[in-house]
This record gives C-alpha cells, sequence and structure tokens, in this order.
C-alpha cells in the first residue's frame, strides 16, 4: 500500500468547503449506529454491528481536488506505489526489460539526513542496491533534465517578451513544473492556463531522456524508468497523457523506506559498501556526464528557474550594460515570496524580473491579480511595472551611484508584475514535500529542520551553470486543457492551508 495519509496532505489543494460535486450519501432504512443522514451515532448499540461502505477516490482526486470532485483522469493511488514497482519487477523478463531509477537531489539530501552520512555516500548506497536488488541499468540525478527544462523555460519566455502578445498581454508567465498548481490551473483558473510555459519538468525530462539513450543501445529490449521525487503529486505528473511512458512508476523517500522494510532490507549494508568508487560511473548512461547529472544549479531548492531566467537576461545585454547593471534579491510579504530584479543602476531602471511563489495562500492572492476578472486589469492587458517613472522621481533626489544603491535596499518585492513566476505547491518548495522524511510533529520545528535542509542544499551539492551546457535541439512540451469555465458555486475556495 502507498503511504498517503492525511498529515503528508501539506502541499495539496484542499476540497472547497462548498464542493461542486459533492460526494453521494445514500438514505437507508435507519439501522444500529447510523441515522438517515449518513451520520454514525455514538451511544447507540442493538448488539449488532453495522458495516459502512468503503469510500474510493482517484490519485487526482485527491492530489488537486479544486471544489469539484472528478474521476476523469482515472487514476489510482495503487498505480503509483512502490507495491506496483514491486509487482512489476516480479513479474517481468530481465532479460528484456530492464530498470532505470532517477532521483531528486531534494530526496537525496532527504534520505542522507535521514540515514546520518552524507550525500555522495548515500548516493553510492542508493546505486549499489538498486543494482544488486533488482539489476538496475542506469540510476541518475535529474540536473541534466534540469539543465534543458530551464533552458527552454528561458528561451520561451525570451521569445514571448518579442511578440506581439506581450504588447497585449503582459501577465506574467507561470512554471509549470509543479504538477499540482499545473492541475489547479487547468481545472479551476482557465484564464490562467495560457500563461502556463509549456516546458516540462526535470522528472518528465529525465525519463524521456533514459528512455531515448537507451533505445539506441538496445532497440531490442525494453526500459521502466523508476522516479524517486519529494512531493506524491509527481505521480500524477507521470500520469499525464502527454507524458506517457517517460516514468513509470513515481514513489517518495518516505515509500522507499517503507519498501526496504516489506524486503526486509537494512539499507545500512549498502552504506557500509559505499565505498566503491566506480558505481556511479558504471551506472551512468552511455554519452552521459557521469558527474553533471548529480550536480545542483545556483537559485531556489525548487529548481531555480527564476534566478536562472534572470541570469541569462544580464548575460544578453551588451558588456557595458551588464557593467551598470545588478541582480538584486528582494523578499516578499512573507518567506514565501521573492523577487529577483535585474536593475539598471545608473537610471534605476528594471530590465527585467522574476519571482518565487510558494503556498497555496500565496497562489490565491496570485490568482486574484492575474485572473483576467480582476478589477486591475482592463480589456485583458495587465498593467505595466511603474518602476520608471518612480525610478525618475528618485534619481532627481540623488547625486551619486552610491546614493542609487542605498536606495535599491527600499524596493519592494512585486510578483505579479514580474517577467516570470515560478510556482511551488508546498510553502517553502520543494524541500517541504510531503513524501521527504520530516520526523518533526510541531510546525515550529518542521520550518526550523526545513531551514536546515535548505542551508544544507546549497552547501552539499557541487554546483554547475545550466546556461553553460549543451542545448538540446528537441523541445519537450506539455499540452495544457483548460476546463470549461463554470459558474463559482463555492463561498469559500479553500478549506484549509496547504
Amino acid at each position: 500500500m502507498s503511504l498517503l495519509s492525511e498529515e503528508d496532505l501539506n502541499d495539496f489543494i484542499s476540497p472547497a468547503l462548498a464542493c461542486t460535486k459533492p460526494t453521494e450519501i445514500k438514505k437507508t432504512k435507519i439501522k444500529n449506529n447510523v441515522n438517515e443522514k449518513g451520520e454514525y451515532e455514538v451511544g447507540v448499540d442493538d448488539g449488532e454491528d453495522e458495516t459502512l461502505e468503503k469510500v474510493t477516490i482517484t490519485l487526482s482526486d485527491c492530489l488537486a481536488c479544486s471544489g469539484c470532485i472528478t474521476s476523469s483522469e482515472e487514476i489510482m493511488l495503487q498505480q503509483q506505489s512502490h507495491g506496483v514497482f514491486l509487482e512489476a519487477m516480479s513479474k517481468c523478463d530481465t532479460n528484456v526489460t530492464k530498470l532505470a531509477v532517477s532521483i531528486s537531489p531534494q530526496c537525496r539530501l532527504s534520505m542522507a539526513t535521514y540515514y546520518g552520512v552524507s550525500i555522495e555516500t548515500f548516493d553510492k548506497a542508493f546505486a549499489k542496491f538498486f543494482k544488486e536488488r533488482f539489476n538496475a541499468v542506469y540510476i541518475v540525478g535529474t540536473q541534466l533534465g534540469r539543465n534543458i527544462s530551464i533552458q527552454q523555460a528561458i528561451g520561451k519566455l525570451n521569445d514571448w517578451k518579442q511578440s506581439e502578445e506581450h504588447k497585449h498581454d503582459s501577465r506574467p508567465r507561470l512554471s509549470a513544473a509543479d504538477p499540482g498548481f499545473v492541475i489547479y490551473t487547468e481545472k479551476t483558473k482557465p484564464d490562467l492556463v495560457p500563461l502556463l510555459l509549456n516546458v516540462k519538468s526535470p522528472q518528465q525530462i529525465t525519463g524521456a531522456l533514459l528512455h531515448e539513450t537507451f533505445n539506441r543501445s538496445y532497440p531490442d529490449k525494453s526500459l521502466y524508468v523508476l522516479g524517486v521525487m519529494a512531493c506524491f503529486d509527481k505521480k500524477l505528473e507521470a500520469s499525464r497523457p502527454d507524458s506517457e511512458g517517460e516514468v513509470n512508476c513515481v514513489i517518495t523517500p518516505k515509500e522507499f523506506v517503507a519498501m526496504l522494510s516489506e524486503l526486509g532490507e537494512d539499507f545500512t549494508r549498502y552504506l557500509d559498501m559505499s565505498n566503491d568508487e566506480q558505481i556511479l560511473v558504471q551506472m551512468c548512461p552511455d554519452g552521459w556526464d557521469s558527474k553533471l547529472h548529480w550536480c545542483i544549479n545556483n537559485g531556489s531548492s525548487s529548481g531555480g528557474f527564476a534566478y536562472q531566467y534572470i541570469v541569462s537576461s544580464q548575460r544578453s545585454l551588451p558588456i557595458d550594460v551588464q557593467r551598470q547593471s545588478k541582480i538584486v534579491t528582494i523578499a516578499g510579504k512573507n518567506n514565501n515570496i521573492c523577487e529577483y530584479r535585474l536593475i539598471n543602476i545608473e537610471t534605476g531602471d528594471t530590465i527585467s524580473s522574476a519571482s518565487e511563489l510558494s503556498g497555496f495562500r500565496n497562489i490565491q492572492n496570485m490568482v486574484r491579480h492575474l485572473s483576467l476578472n480582476d478589477t486591475n486589469i482592463h480589456g485583458g492587458k495587465f498593467p505595466k511595472r511603474r518602476v520608471q517613472s518612480l525610478r525618475k522621481r528618485q534619481v532627481t533626489q540623488v547625486s551619486s551611484i552610491t546614493n542609487k544603491m542605498k536606495s535599491l535596499n527600499n524596493l519592494v518585492a512585486q510578483p505579479y508584475k514580474s517577467d516570470f513566476i515560478e510556482v511551488n505547491a508546498a510553502p517553502g518548495g520543494c524541500l517541504n514535500g510531503s513524501g521527504l522524511l520530516n520526523e518533526e510533529q510541531s510546525t515550529v520545528r518542521k520550518r526550523q529542520f526545513i531551514q536546515q535542509l535548505e542551508t544544507m542544499f546549497h552547501e552539499s551539492f557541487p554546483i554547475i551553470d545550466p546556461l553553460d551546457t549543451l542545448r538540446c535541439d528537441k523541445l519537450y512540451e506539455y499540452q495544457f486543457h483548460a476546463a470549461e469555465p463554470q459558474k463559482q458555486k463555492d463561498i469559500v475556495t479553500v478549506g484549509n492551508t496547504w
């Protein structure tokens, strides 16, 4: 069974209080402890037991409920679990079907911390386990896929900024790497779907790359790709129709630990065997850099898309303008909002900007600002940032570069007026993914633990420049489908928060 419990649902959209398609309660003859409303009454006892009807929900129901329970995807939770993976491995012919495993850096950090070892030691033990137990042929990180995802997202942003569309609708483009947010947008905010950048996530691109590499080397065999990811909603991403066959199954670190227990495996045995310096090289696909895909890039611990866009924007400037520019990091109204702004320090003008935003409260505010029916939007045209005129008033009051630089400290984050927003459902991003091994019960302690992980994340991995790696000509794109707009029936959109 899959380890999806109530306390894990911290990065999913909860059902609306006034559900547009509520669960049907069949009224039956009153007997035992169940009254005519379907309520279970305590204290009514005639000596007989009542067997209640089982409730079933689909994976799509629990991951992206938008106030309307739907089973249109017909994806059951059991189809994306370690149990299904084990069953598939037990039934497949290992001479024909081979295994590849990809794992995100957030999961590697979480499990290395859980076992009290370094990232490198965990990586080697992880590879050793899958090689010995399941005869895996590839074990990889997701950075190569992330490099391609970042590059293609930046390319689409640049094309959009130079297009006629940008002149008519300057609302920021939105990242599509978080499947929970994507499905929420598709189901309930169809007017925002055009803002989504249809670039696939590192998980899906990595899976596609593994299949492409394997098919070149073994055209007469098949590949089963297992992804180990931080959030349960990554399971649904792997099951999208436009991602079919890229990643066969997704499990979380919690499920990985549960799988070890079911198999009777002691992972410390593999940790003790982690002195094999060549294991990661041996498990690297042909033609891949054996070190690159285990690295990370600068930016947020959820991918760094926003930061890398600003870095790319700065590098594209003429040399003399580059020297006059500065990337300023501006904190938002809460810890889950951050803006990166590229500013001309001579004039104070904003050249480009991108933001990071996480948590459903912030997403709600973003939706209100970006929706076409918002009072701030006239005729679908989003108001331009008024930075330039504001800066001109400031410039008249200062007479030196030093004073201008001091004024940068007083900037206020304006994520809804940036070029691009990197959106994550979980507050704080992927390091707060519900599938990670965070055993802290207190909210305060959980936040402290996540902050520790954030620091460790940027200190524990080798860092590469995703903009300075080989370009991929093939485009990896989603095909988004906006739901038909329906009359809003809910009074309060979300019953609780992430």
